[in-house]
């Protein structure tokens, strides 16, 4: 089974932002890696993919005010966002699961110091990220409109590693999956 991941982009009307991301899980079972015992599945176990197997990053684009190009990590600096990441895939194979998860803080701040950072009194928060289930595995369902929240941050981020874990049923046909997709969906807010 192969995932592919691709680039995503997320504009707003004020400050648009870039969603990159890197590494794809290409993951593989042989019949060695079968469970052989009688009357267990793979689904009670599953296969993991190396943890920094895809890194995810999102930044604010640069821009331009009253003639005037403000760089990124300016724009990241004075413009902080709370940043929520939805995840789903498409073409998941039926009786395969997929999971995905981080850890708490992963990922580095961008830039590493904001003027955010200075104040006394910060309105969402330190710049830092956090994980939803506490950091164990989350299902990604096989439906956009379903997509569910794997973690958020405050702030712009860059190398936020990313975790699969494939959970295949014994009732899963063999074959090889190219076509299925994972999909990350940002939104931010201002609270």
């Amino acid at each position: 089974m192969s995932t592919n991941l691709t680039y995503a982009q997320l504009e707003t009307a004020a400050l648009p932002g870039t969603l990159n991301i890197s590494g794809a899980p290409n993951v593989s079972q042989t019949i060695n890696d079968l469970v052989s015992e009688a009357g267990e599945d793979d689904k009670l176990t599953g296969i993991e993919t190396e943890f920094d197997i895809s890194l995810i990053g999102f930044i604010l684009d640069e821009s331009t005010r009253l003639g005037v190009t403000i760089p990124s990590d300016q724009n990241c600096s004075e413009n902080v966002f709370r940043y929520a990441v939805y995840m789903h895939t498409t073409n998941a194979p039926q009786d395969v699961e997929i999971q995905a998860r981080t850890m708490e803080n992963s990922g580095e701040r961008y830039p590493e110091n904001a003027a955010y950072d200075d104040l006394s009194i910060k309105p969402l928060g330190d710049r830092s990220l956090s994980v939803e289930n506490g950091g164990n595995y989350i299902t990604i369902p096989n439906d956009g409109k379903a997509a569910i929240k794997v973690f958020e941050f405050i702030g712009c981020r860059e190398n936020i590693p990313i975790q699969f874990k494939i959970k295949p049923s014994t009732k899963a046909a063999a074959g090889n999956y190219g076509n299925m997709r994972v999909y990350y969906t940002v939104v931010g807010t201002t609270f």
